[in-house]
């Protein structure tokens, strides 16, 4: 499992694991933290995980598959040395040649098996925290072993803070009826990156709030964060390397209705244009 471990153990696989929706322990999250203390034992944590995802995967489009149940004794973190159990549910099996001993010579033959290196899912939840790393190969098919089945949400990394926030500043910006005002966002926006390597949700809502309500800001960051599966982070930091550019790409498309969008230079404006 080599392979798969360092597939898992990446900054962009980080998620928190989220009471349900009722309100009800993250069920995931209670049973390990149950075998950690010494309440249940290894068996039967593996029996209870099983019959959790059975029952998440009560879905004719959700492939079956096989579940393997991990105790790691010592896996290095952060805060030192910790334990971990590891889930992992391979959902294909491929094709292998092997040798085996016929006499005074080996017979090749074909078998099927599993390839611990592309497992399909994976989960590893470390002693201690409600952080697991997370991976779903298939994510885009299905969502049920994030949502359904580990209850979790992904910690916003840099790359997804930054998508979040030009999402966000494009929503304003759509909302900006004047062309002259849009493009005044838009100015402001980047003058405020320019000389920052990172600039806080804070600072953005404050700017847009010169040009449109606050709720639109809100109810934005709001639908992007269910639509994304994110757990909700007060007034994040967004590096400003990556923002910047994409912003550029995007602020500089003025949509002026009827299908007509203008693409503009950084020093072109419209202030005194009819």
């Amino acid at each position: 499992l080599e392979g798969c471990l360092r597939d898992i153990l990446v900054e962009r696989n980080q998620h928190l694991l989220t009471p349900r929706e009722d309100g009800a322990a993250n069920p995931v999250g209670a049973l390990i933290s149950g075998f950690f203390k010494g309440e249940l034992s290894f068996v039967a944590l593996s029996q209870k995980l099983a019959s959790h995802l059975f029952a998440s995967t009560q879905h004719a489009s959700i492939a079956s598959g096989d579940l393997f149940v991990v105790h790691f004794d010592k896996i290095a973190t952060e805060d030192g040395e910790r334990s971990a159990v590891g889930l992992f549910k391979s959902e294909s099996r491929r094709q292998y040649i092997a040798a085996r001993a016929e006499g005074d010579g080996f017979r090749l033959e074909t078998v099927t098996g599993i390839n611990p290196g592309r497992i399909d899912k994976g989960a590893l939840v470390i002693e201690g925290s409600d952080r697991v790393f997370a991976l779903d190969r298939s994510r885009s098919n299905t969502r049920y072993w994030l949502e359904d089945f580990l209850v979790a949400k992904q910690i916003p990394n840099e790359r997804i803070r930054s998508t979040v926030a030009v999402k966000l500043v494009e929503e304003v910006q759509k909302n900006i009826v004047d062309p002259v005002e849009r493009q005044e966002f838009g100015h402001q926006v980047i003058a405020l990156c320019t000389t920052r390597e990172s600039v806080q949700e804070s600072e953005l809502t404050e700017l847009s709030e010169k040009f449109v309500p606050t709720e639109v800001w809100e109810s934005e960051l709001d639908r992007i964060s269910d639509q994304k599966g994110l757990v909700e982070v007060e007034d994040m930091a967004i590096p400003v390397k990556k923002f910047e550019k994409k912003l550029k790409r995007s602020l500089n498309r003025i949509a002026l209705g009827q299908d007509i969008v203008l693409s503009i230079p950084d020093d072109l404006s419209f202030e005194g244009v009819e």
